[in-house]
């Protein structure tokens, strides 16, 4: 039987997104590239041998390497220092290597200070990545991060005074192009809003009873000695349930290469806020590194134990079923061709398919071993492998293997977690001792929500003044008590199990997608504000008008706006964030001279006693005074 192997795709991404634990921002370079130049040329590179990397390519199409490495040694004395009047000093390295298409940075040390920041990006800041801090890196000292388009590349380090950081790059993954191997599919046809039109997004009517367990469900990108690829995956509970970040994935996704685990990343919550396709890519939450817990080749299965996953991701531990029943049906999570988060069904009883079977890598799985599926609804493909398939009570019971995509007659095949629980010769091999910690040999287990472990709460809502939800928008709480949380699609945010008594403060924060929801049509809206012809009706759309809070809108304003729309900056000035928020409770003096004074942008508690809800905040989108833009991303 033909398998098909989902490994080694790379994504190509184009947007900022959050990622492992950064802080968003934009490198100084691109604040104040007067102050803080980029050398005249950049440090050129050996460029990549790209004949051999086709004919490699070439010479296996069913599994190709579309991101290779290339051997670097770089570290502070290849960059240029900027020193600053307080200590601090700025480090930049700006490099080239010719004839590539994209490119990632790979560290094999990286040791920031506290308040040290590092971003990469591209010379023109279309893509940035950061700003990264020390709670971003792994305890390895190795770190990474996506790739930026072309084949230039920049590094910028903020040093505080005195500090000291240790930094090296081992080595850069590139993505190339050959039309003739089908790279132009590789390099255009994978990540966002690039797989098959036949699939179904997570919030679709479909899944609408998986909602919780979607929240396990993650994207991996995978970095191996021989390159980066992408498979599916999801937390999963165990018998204590504490919250262990155990991931199950497959096995195949790293069978046959040497998987470099410590640089593994792992994508939460990528995915479309409903059931359409979202115009621009959303954001996702990412977790850096994770350690080999157990594998084996004949049930596919592949435990990893991530690094730390933060209390405020919205994740979900899923539940599984190691008993030897046939589900009568079954959902099948993934993330096909690196894209967001689908849902495929079968909604018919399950095989446990009798043969043997002989998978195009020279793998033979035993018979009885893996469930077979007719998906009724959806499909697979490259990027799908490893993704969970739950049964009818929402809990795990087998992890893409492979099968025949497309979007007619689509057969999977799923590695059944029954002989991957105590089959194994030793606990490298089984699930049983790593989800069984307490010994209680359940056959099944329901998943866990850390999202609701009780206590007393605070929570609310971030909307628009239209009342629509504002999505991924960060709520922190501080005082006696600090956390972060996301809102989710409706906007809604809650911070659990926090002591009585205790004084808090609340604030949010989003700034991505500079762009969303800013046109012409503001510039002519705030234009005639300025010249009183019509002034804005709302003191939000003032606010939001404001783009270098200045505390007025003048043609200033406009400057700013007409340069983020023509593409010649992806940030306002000032560091004004791309939203704004203020308590919906608070009541503005003067509303045509909202800015004055200036409105609260907390919300105090004093000696919580009782839960409380309805801590609402109104948020603006700087820039967009007609409400065109789209809260969901």
């Amino acid at each position: 039987m033909r398998k098909t192997l989902f490994l080694l795709i790379f994504l190509f991404s184009t947007s900022m997104l959050w990622s492992q634990w950064s802080l968003g921002g934009q490198p100084r370079f691109l604040q104040q590239p007067e102050r803080f130049a980029l050398p005249e040329k950049p440090l050129l590179l050996p460029g990549p041998d790209l004949a051999k990397a086709k004919e490699k390519a070439l010479a296996n199409p069913e599994n190709l390497l579309f991101a290779l490495p290339v051997s670097v040694d770089i570290s502070w004395e290849d960059g240029v220092f900027y020193d600053l009047p307080d200590g601090s000093a700025v480090w930049l390295l700006y490099l080239r290597l010719p004839g590539v298409k994209g490119l990632s940075p790979v560290f094999d040390e990286l040791r920031l200070p506290p308040a040290a920041r590092l971003y990469v990006s591209d010379p023109q800041g279309r893509t940035v990545y950061g700003a990264y801090t020390c709670q971003s890196l792994t305890h390895s000292g190795r770190f990474r991060t996506g790739f930026v388009p072309g084949d230039e590349l920049v590094i910028e380090v903020f040093l505080p005074a005195f500090a000291k950081c240790e930094l090296s790059l081992m080595r850069l993954d590139y993505l190339f192009e050959d039309a003739e191997a089908g790279m132009e599919k590789a390099l255009f046809g994978f990540g966002f809003g690039m797989s098959d039109t036949c699939h179904y997004n997570v919030h679709c009517p479909i899944g609408a009873n998986q909602e919780q367990v979607a929240r396990s469900v993650c994207r991996i990108m995978m970095t191996l000695e021989e390159g980066t690829g992408w498979c599916s995956g999801a937390l999963i509970n165990n018998t204590a349930e504490d919250g262990t970040p155990y991931l199950l994935t497959g096995f195949h996704c790293q069978d046959g290469y040497t998987p470099l685990y410590d640089l593994w990343r792992f994508d939460f919550e990528y995915e479309a806020p409903g059931c359409e396709n979202p115009a621009q890519e959303p954001p996702y939450l990412s977790v850096l590194g994770a350690t080999f817990r157990a594998g084996r080749q004949e049930s596919d299965f592949l435990l990893l134990e991530t690094g730390p996953v933060p209390a405020s991701y919205p994740v979900y531990f899923a539940g599984w079923d190691r008993s030897s029943a046939v589900p009568d049906s079954a959902g099948l999570l993934h993330h096909p061709s690196a894209d967001i988060k689908k849902i495929s069904k079968d909604t018919n009883s399950l095989v446990i398919h009798p043969q043997a079977i002989n998978w195009n890598n020279g793998v033979v799985t035993p018979p009885n071993h893996h469930f077979r599926a007719t998906l009724d609804l959806g499909s697979f493909e490259p990027g799908s492998s490893g993704g969970p398939l739950f049964n009818q009570d929402n809990r795990i019971v087998a992890q893409l293997h492979g099968g025949f995509p497309g979007c007619e007659q689509v057969v999977i095949y799923a590695g059944r977690f029954f002989y991957s629980w105590d089959e194994g010769a030793d606990s490298t091999q089984r699930l049983m001792e790593w989800l069984d910690p307490l010994g209680q040999n359940p056959q099944q287990l329901d998943g866990y929500d850390p999202l609701f472990s009780g206590g007393l709460s605070l929570s609310g809502y971030a909307r628009t003044e239209g009342g629509a939800g504002i999505r991924r928008v960060r709520v922190v709480l501080s005082g006696d008590f600090t956390d972060t949380v996301w809102t989710d699609a409706s906007g809604y945010y809650q911070f659990d199990s926090l002591p009585a008594g205790g004084n808090y403060e609340i604030s949010c924060w989003k700034d991505t997608l500079t762009g969303n929801g800013v046109s012409t049509l503001d510039m002519v809206g705030i234009t005639k504000h300025i010249l009183l012809i019509d002034t804005l009706d709302s003191p939000y759309k003032i606010l939001a008008a404001d783009v270098n809070a200045s505390g007025s809108v003048t043609t200033l304003d406009l400057v700013a706006i007409q340069k983020v729309i023509l593409l010649l900056e992806n940030a306002f000035p000032n560091g004004v964030p791309s939203w704004g928020f203020v308590p919906s409770d608070w009541v503005f003096p003067d509303p045509y001279h909202p800015a004055t004074p200036p409105p609260d942008t907390t919300i105090s508690i004093t000696n919580l006693q009782v839960p409380m809800t309805d801590l609402d905040f109104t948020g603006f989108k700087y820039g967009d005074v007609n409400g065109s833009v789209d809260p969901g991303l």
